[in-house]
């Protein structure tokens, strides 16, 4: 069961989840709420997007208030939306955060993504629904190249990646998730992982460090999660 995942998502060692750009040392935190219902539509061939929260790491809340406005003229130039939705402090890093609507592409495995710097992508193989971050490097250099001077003026282009999602069964039907190697709820799961996911339940998801590296500079694809409606005896 769930044995073509590994077709897929392990063809270039990727595990997968916002990624649109990053300032070389500093972070770009991506996390994006993802629903049953709508990753299986998208497979049916419906447009579909899902919304999701960029969050660039800035030196200081002035910068962030400062420079709110053309980060989000940059992301918008290749995502087409983007709004500023507040400058947050974690852990002693300073974040802009902005929201935009990533679209849900089907995704076969061997397809590059173009258009869009960053797509959530899905695919179902027999009664599986594997959903994956996918990234378009060249979109992500572009958004770079849109950003003000004094943010990239000391810095070479290097994506640092964090990825996460939230993944919310809103089906009737519970549903079985299956992860690898990520941080589920916080705490560090190895290898593979099964849990099931009760109506409205709802698990968060967060890729690894070699995850985050190897999505932001050598794999354009990272698996989130495979999930398939459970039977219910």
């Amino acid at each position: 069961m769930f044995q073509s995942f590994r077709m897929i998502a392990h063809a270039r060692s990727a595990v997968v989840i916002a990624a649109v750009l990053a300032l070389a040392s500093c972070k770009t935190m991506v996390a994006t709420d993802l629903y049953t219902s709508d990753l299986i539509s998208a497979t049916e061939g419906e447009q579909l997007t899902a919304p999701m929260v960029i969050s660039i790491e800035l030196p200081s809340e002035s910068k962030c208030k400062e420079f709110a406005s053309d980060i989000a003229d940059a992301i918008r130039s290749e995502m087409e939306t983007a709004t500023h939705i507040g400058c947050r402090t974690e852990a002693f890093n300073n974040f802009a955060d902005y929201r935009v609507q990533s679209e849900i592409v089907t995704y076969d495995g061997s397809a590059r993504l173009l258009g869009r710097p960053l797509a959530i992508g899905v695919t179902s193989v027999g009664d599986d629904f594997i959903v994956t971050y996918l990234i378009n490097p060249e979109g992500i250099k572009a958004v770079w190249n849109g950003l003000p001077e004094e943010l990239t003026r000391f810095e070479t282009f290097d994506p640092d990646l964090y990825l996460s999602a939230v993944l919310t069964n809103d089906l009737r039907e519970p549903v079985e998730v299956v992860t690898d190697d990520v941080f589920v709820d916080g705490v560090p799961v190895q290898g593979t992982a099964r849990r099931l996911l009760l109506r409205r339940d709802q698990v968060v998801i967060q890729m690894s460090n070699v995850t985050n590296t190897a999505f932001g500079s050598t794999d354009n694809v990272a698996h989130v999660v495979t999930f398939r409606i459970a039977e219910v005896e």
